[in-house]
């Protein structure tokens, strides 16, 4: 008796032992060596900000919909049809703009911060000129719309509230220069501040001149894109007047301006193109039941919650990547790269556990249909799926980035969206009938190919082709510079 208890003790001692080994590698595989956990600590404190203020950027056009909501249905979609044309319009030069934090990056480790004043200057010509266009052509966009084939009853309301939010396209092409020049000196938490104030006073402009409050007359949907378009002209201004200084020479502001288009240009394609993608997608789904269009929506913007953290720990990495091989050390932008890999890996993962566990109860505090739900419990199950490799995906694209290798992972990024989502909408969405989730299932090979091709990237080095140093001089060791 006394040795079978005594081989039970020592059976659970073995497995109480194995478990805690298990466990402390986990542990030190999150946290990971001792030398990674600085780099850990600077990614997360640059992502949490860039994150905040990307979630404040859905929120203002969420505040924007739930305050014309009031107006009618036909408010609703002509704002959102609206909406969908300015992130289209503004994701070209959204990316292109991402040449100033590199370049600006890059400066910082080459222990030069005062020539990302000059990319600071481009990014602004460019954003001027860009937001001008913008403003021209959203004058009147009927002739766009009759094209897109919107119903006759969103044209007015459509097109209305998008000459109303261009009016500020200088303002937030100016503001976007402006905070990517911040975050490339390692200061992610000034201009989100400016941001998220703008967030606020955004809401409470927008109930006033919606439904004319406050002394102010009811302009209906036009009034919430004069709120927006008058918030982020004043954070251009704010983030002027608090970080630009004299305006460089024309021939070094031209030379930093080539350099910002360089290196942007490539991610402001790929991010037009993967806006349209997501066009195309929802146009050949449109024609299935309306409860299945509902779901995806639900479901895309439950999802967002961890796909906006998750892109913002990758603009993290590119910055800490492009200010290490600015100084030439390659040992670092590995380490920064495998610190945010490992990060935005176990908190996706997370989110994923949640989407599948608790989809049922995450659908139910959007809608009360029944049919709706379940579109979305099973969407959101697909989705669990994919969030590692969309977490490598979206962490590599900023690593590669930061490199300066931005023309092969745009075509990679821009050939596998075109490749799987659109298609997959049409084969198994609409032909075979599988709905919203036929659609959903390209975007998980859309992701692990992705993910695949640009891990193969990664780890061809070509990234290192950017690294400032002479033939024959060895890699330095030099501590990343990071903004008062």
């Amino acid at each position: 008796m006394h040795t079978k208890r005594r081989e039970r003790l020592k059976r659970w001692v073995a497995q109480t032992h194995r478990a805690g080994t298990w466990f402390q590698a986990q542990r030190r595989w999150i946290l990971g060596r001792p030398e990674e956990k600085r780099v850990s600590w600077d990614v997360f404190t640059l992502s949490w900000p860039i994150a905040l203020a990307l979630l404040g950027d859905t929120a203002m056009g969420l505040v924007d919909t739930k305050l014309v909501s009031g107006l009618g249905k036909d408010a609703i979609g002509g704002v959102g049809v609206a909406v969908m044309l300015m992130y289209l319009a503004y994701s070209l030069v959204s990316g292109t703009l991402r040449g100033v934090k590199v370049n600006t990056a890059f400066a910082v480790g080459e222990q030069r911060p005062e020539q990302g004043a000059s990319y600071a200057w481009a990014g602004v010509l460019a954003s001027v000129v860009a937001g001008t266009v913008i403003w021209a052509v959203g004058r009147d966009i009927t002739w766009i719309l009759h094209g897109l084939g919107v119903r006759p009853e969103l044209l007015g309301t459509s097109r209305d509230f998008f000459a109303a939010v261009t009016w500020g396209a200088p303002g937030a092409c100016v503001q976007q220069a402006l905070v990517q020049y911040r975050q490339g000196l390692g200061d992610a938490r000034s201009p989100t501040a400016v941001q998220v104030t703008g967030n606020v006073l955004n809401a409470i402009l927008a109930y006033a001149l919606v439904y004319g409050h406050f002394g102010f007359q009811a302009r209906g949907v036009a009034g919430a894109g004069y709120a927006t378009a008058a918030v982020v002209t004043l954070n251009a201004l704010v983030l002027s007047a608090m970080f630009l200084r004299r305006c460089p020479a024309p021939a070094a502001l031209f030379r930093a301006l080539r350099a910002v288009v360089s290196v942007g240009l490539p991610t402001g394609v790929q991010f037009a193109v993967e806006l349209l993608a997501m066009v195309a997608f929802t146009v050949i789904l449109g024609g299935i039941a309306s409860e299945e269009i509902a779901g995806h929506q639900v479901a895309l913007m439950i999802m967002r919650t961890s796909f906006l953290p998750g892109v913002a720990i990758g603009e993290a990495c590119s910055v800490l990547v492009g200010q290490s091989l600015g100084a030439g050390d390659v040992t670092r932008a590995r380490l920064a790269t495998r610190a945010s890999l490992r990060i935005a890996v176990v908190f996706m993962s997370l989110c994923g556990l949640v989407f599948a566990v608790f989809g049922r109860t995450l659908a139910a505090q959007f809608s009360h249909d029944e049919d709706v739900q379940r579109v979305v419990v099973q969407l959101l199950l697909l989705a669990a799926l994919f969030q590692v490799p969309d977490a490598v995906n979206v962490v590599l694209r900023g690593a590669l980035r930061g490199g300066k290798d931005a023309r092969v992972p745009a075509r990679i990024s821009v050939l596998c969206i075109w490749l799987f989502v659109p298609s997959s909408a049409l084969v198994l969405g609409k032909l075979l009938g599988w709905g919203a989730l036929g659609g959903w299932c390209g975007f998980v090979l859309e992701t692990f190919v992705a993910s695949t091709l640009l891990s193969r990237r990664w780890l061809s080095g070509a990234w290192k082709l950017s690294v400032n140093r002479t033939p024959r001089e060895e890699v330095r060791t030099v501590p990343v510079t990071r903004a008062a």
